[in-house]
């Protein structure tokens, strides 16, 4: 696993790479609206940042883009694009933009699996045990774990595309609370993570979101290219996996919270309490909000199909597209 994890590693050229891109891209806006948020809510911008500064990892301080501002300014470009695309998807008109969702759906299929695979071969290589892992400073798979979790936190940017989709094809109905909520808050839950602790127990929420994101991007995208036949039916097996799935991994991350913070003892416990606490309480938010969503359409499947009408991230798993098409497109 040793040899696995240096081939593995996710290169400094790349973060680096994607970090310039990126600020080239959105830099000027980023530092208009750092400005502006600054100069309308000086003391609370100034809390913010000194509490930030403060709990920073040493590792974390070496990752790009770790700024409290930049992370507000990804949260409010979204909100900023939905208001913008609702009025774009009505002069566009119903389209499928097939294409677009095949490109997203793929890459993020390719992102999960890296991501999944190099933090559970880096986990190992680096000794964990399951839980109560600490997050180190100078171990020889620290800053490998530390670039890991880094982009864990900055795919969570592309994932935004699914929303952008739905707006585009006015499927307004996905546009849930639930969903709003669990893109916009798992963003800022890990920019919270990766400032404080970007490594140690953090592998384990990371891995689980990776490897279950695999399991459903790879859904989206297979049913793209399979509207109807065998292979439709076949992908169609796993479609419990978008919603039960998630929540599964959410009552993982739980147990795990309840191990470190009850079973182990504090004083032997090797990653901040305080941030698993954090967690531990966001999670339950999901939980409570996927299995409302659960509830709620239990027993609602569209005409002559074996699936539910949406999922709470908003692409479809039915297997019927005459059926979606009506309903949804």
């Amino acid at each position: 696993f040793q040899s696995l994890a240096v081939a593995m590693e996710f290169p400094d050229a790349v973060v680096t790479g994607l970090a310039s891109g990126t600020y080239s891209v959105f830099g000027p806006a980023v530092d208009a609206f750092d400005t502006a948020i600054t100069t309308a809510f000086p003391t609370a911008m100034s809390t913010i940042n000194d509490y930030f500064t403060s709990v920073q990892h040493p590792l974390a301080a070496r990752l790009p883009l770790m700024k409290a501002s930049y992370a507000l300014f990804a949260i409010a470009f979204y909100a900023v694009a939905l208001l913008v695309l609702f009025p774009v998807g009505k002069v566009l008109g119903k389209r499928k933009y097939r294409f677009i969702g095949l490109i997203h759906n793929g890459f993020l299929l390719a992102l999960s699996w890296y991501m999944s695979t190099s933090i559970a071969i880096t986990a190992v290589a680096a000794g964990y045990s399951l839980w109560n892992n600490a997050c180190g400073v100078d171990g020889p798979h620290d800053w490998r774990m530390a670039k890991l979790m880094w982009l864990f936190y900055i795919s969570k940017l592309p994932e935004f595309m699914d929303t952008f989709l739905m707006m585009l094809k006015q499927n307004y109905r996905q546009v849930s609370f639930l969903h709003l909520y669990h893109h916009g808050s798992v963003f800022l839950m890990w920019f919270y993570v990766v400032t404080k602790g970007p490594g140690g127990e953090a592998y384990w929420s990371a891995t689980l979101n990776s490897a279950v994101h695999v399991v459903m991007y790879g859904y989206y995208f297979g049913t793209m290219l399979f509207v109807t036949g065998p292979v439709r039916n076949f992908l169609n097996t796993f479609k419990f996996f978008i919603t039960k799935g998630q929540m599964t991994q959410f009552v993982l991350n739980c147990v795990q919270s309840i191990y470190d913070l009850h079973i182990v003892d504090r004083a032997d416990l090797l990653y901040p309490a305080d941030l698993i606490q954090v967690y531990f309480g966001y999670m339950i938010t999901l939980l409570a909000l996927f299995g409302n969503f659960l509830i709620q359409n239990k027993g609602k499947r569209s005409p002559g199909s074996a699936s539910p009408v949406s999922s709470p991230n908003g692409s479809p798993t039915t297997a019927s597209p005459k059926v979606y098409a009506k309903k949804r497109n």
